[in-house]
């Protein structure tokens, strides 16, 4: 089949690019080489909508940063999606911090950020009273919040695939070819004809733009590591720490779930593969941590985790910038889509679709789209007439399984029998937070595997816990 439009990438903003193609009459396939949405940077993401008061004033990144944030209020009401703007608080603990924070609100004017103020010490901590003694100075701005990264992906697909988007994954891109006027994508699992061809493949994006421009940006991972602290977090704002004497920064963030995070650290790597975590890498997290918050106890962090960016090289750390551009006739390609790419995104994947509209893309509108995407509640969140539904649907919404999430066995039924459903436990764990809770699975894995290997058919050897090679029963032992 041909389609009019081919998307490499199932990250946030190839999601919400499909979405967006979605409100037109077009044929629109979405490709992955992993099992699952958003298994690269979106997955390893701190779930902050920063306000745009980073990066450089002017910019793209800038722009992208604080025009998306405002997008995403109607955005995650339409998607249901849990969000809210909490604010934040970039601490300054000497005069560079206070110079820095004075570097940080010029950008954010020109970037179009509002409402941000500087404030002193002391009412920093009447706003966080467990903020270190020692800030002499913070710039408060209101539009910093907070959102679930991984219901914003899922519920994104999910509506696009509502409205007619196709997904297939597990199909790694091998070559592009422009042919008699449009574009034959070789995969993994075969071929696929396009007309337009969008190119959000993340750290992948420069190897594909090869195949249609010269290869002008280099782009090498880095990676950004995280620690998870146990609910109830002992923050109500998104706090940073100014940067002084080159010490890089860190923030602290609030989760819609309850929890508090802390990183993430910026470190050169191999490749895109390394996704562990190091011991340098929680020191430095740990420092900072206790440096904004001296009362924090560490000995609540319930898990630690890193993801990897695609980070551009070969251009002046001042200079650095998203890029999103036509690279060739009927191709777009996004590039350098790190932090703060899950914010841009709305913004950015509207831009895309103006790229694609002055290449020529038909854009007749869809009667039919619905913009709308509503969850189905887990049993124990419902109302108690819900709940009596959802009972008498299935009697095994009553066996709890993950006891600290809240899921039931029906819950996970429900969503393997869902459009675009998990194929592994981390899929799962994505969809429901099974194993995110103090336990960190300790108690639910077994269980889960045993339904999982019901549900599929398949012996518990062959459940995955993410890609390939990742089975976490090994074996039987003889009676």
């Amino acid at each position: 089949m041909k389609y009019d439009v081919v998307i490499i990438g199932a990250g946030i903003l190839g999601c919400l690019t499909a979405r967006e193609l979605a409100r037109y009459k077009l044929d629109v396939l979405v490709l992955d080489k992993e099992s699952d949405l958003g298994e690269g940077a979106t997955k390893a993401n701190s779930g902050v909508l920063y306000a745009g008061f980073h990066p450089r004033g002017g910019s793209l990144k800038g722009i992208s940063c604080a025009r998306g944030n405002r997008m995403h209020n109607d955005l995650c009401r339409e998607l249901d999606v849990p969000m809210e703007y909490t604010g934040s608080l970039f601490v300054a603990f000497h005069q560079e911090g206070i110079e820095s924070i004075e570097e940080k609100m010029k950008k954010g004017r020109k970037n179009g950020v509002p409402d941000m103020k500087m404030i002193t010490g002391e009412e920093a901590r009447k706003m966080e009273p467990r903020l270190s003694q020692d800030v002499i100075a913070a710039m408060y701005a209101p539009t910093t919040g907070i959102v679930s990264p991984f219901k914003l992906v899922l519920h994104a697909a999910y509506n696009a695939a509502e409205n007619g988007v196709q997904f297939r994954f597990d199909t790694e891109v091998e070559q592009i070819e422009e042919i008699m006027g449009a574009y034959r994508i070789h995969t993994s699992r075969g071929e696929v004809l396009a007309d337009y061809v969008v190119n959000t493949s993340g750290e992948g994006a420069a190897d594909l733009e090869r195949f249609v421009r010269p290869r002008d940006l280099v782009i090498k991972p880095k990676r950004g590591e995280y620690l998870v602290f146990d609910c109830p977090s002992p923050i109500r704002h998104v706090i940073y720490q100014a940067q002084e004497h080159d010490e890089k920064g860190t923030l602290l963030a609030p989760t819609v779930d309850g929890n508090m995070l802390a990183g993430p650290t910026s470190y050169p790597v191999r490749g895109y593969e390394r996704t562990e975590t190091s011991q340098e890498g929680i020191d430095h997290i740990t420092h900072v941590a206790k440096k904004i918050l001296p009362g924090l106890d560490m000995g609540t962090v319930i898990a630690a985790f890193a993801g990897i960016r695609a980070n551009i090289e070969n251009v002046p750390k001042e200079e650095k910038d998203f890029v999103v551009r036509l690279s060739g006739r009927n191709f777009v390609s996004a590039l350098g889509i790190k932090n703060p790419g899950m914010t841009a995104s709305p913004y950015l994947a509207r831009e895309i679709v103006k790229l694609l509209s002055d290449a020529g893309l038909n854009q007749e509108t869809n009667p039919d789209f619905q913009p709308v995407y509503r969850a189905k509640p887990l049993f124990l969140k419902a109302d108690p007439a819900t709940q009596r539904e959802m009972l008498a649907e299935h009697p095994s919404y009553g066996n709890a399984v993950c006891r600290c999430e809240g899921v039931t066995e029906g819950d996970i039924l429900s969503v393997l029998k869902a459009p675009l459903p998990p194929h592994n436990i981390n899929g799962l764990k994505k969809r429901l937070r099974t194993g995110m809770g103090r336990c960190q699975g300790g108690f639910c894995t077994p269980q889960i595997i045993d339904i999982l290997s019901r549900e599929w058919k398949v012996p518990p050897e062959k459940i995955l816990k993410s890609g390939s090679g990742s089975s976490i029963v090994k074996g039987r032992l003889r009676p």
